[in-house]
């Protein structure tokens, strides 16, 4: 992942275009095709009939039990709650592009909704991504939430530092 430094770059134009690459770059990576399940002649015949007395219906928790807490819709486990690493990657990409782009809103005089929308789409995402970025994405977003509409403050480390645990699971798992 390309780190872009705003006291190296002087020009806002170029950062801009610098950022842009990288983001058309991390977003085309993720879009590899998945690979699609071929069904087999096994798989195409029609299923034996049941027995008598059996059902697959799974059964339902009897009064005494509780569902396990703590679980999630969707698939949850590695994916997060997307059905494949190439929708999360490509999901956890789109939503990084719009944060990633926060510290260049304010050199060409950014607008506090850009801002909001960046805290809403990592509201949003914070639930679905895999376990691993939970934690990162929750430091995010309330970095965001304290430094509100204030610009100068996604230009400092602390941000970037923030930012680098997503940047790093997108190297290891966006290929």
């Amino acid at each position: 992942m390309v780190n872009i430094s705003l006291t190296s770059t002087s020009n806002p134009a170029r950062l801009l275009s610098v950022a842009l690459v990288a983001a058309a770059l991390t977003l085309s990576a993720c879009s590899a095709p998945a690979p699609v399940a071929q069904p087999t002649p096994a798989a195409s015949s029609e299923a034996p009939a049941a027995e008598v007395g059996t059902s697959s219906e799974p059964t339902a928790p009897t009064s005494g039990t509780t569902p396990t807490s703590g679980t999630t819709g969707g698939t949850g486990g590695v994916y997060g709650d997307f059905t494949s690493m190439s929708e999360a990657c490509l999901s956890v990409s789109a939503t990084m592009l719009s944060v990633t782009i926060l510290p260049l809103s304010a050199m060409v005089g950014g607008k506090p909704e850009d801002i909001e929308k960046a805290k809403q789409e990592l509201s949003q995402m914070q639930g679905k991504v895999p376990e691993e970025l939970k934690p990162a994405f929750e430091e995010l977003r309330s970095f965001t939430e304290s430094a509100g509409t204030d610009f100068s403050k996604y230009g400092d480390g602390k941000f970037e530092e923030l930012m680098k645990p997503i940047q790093d699971w997108t190297d290891k798992n966006c290929k």
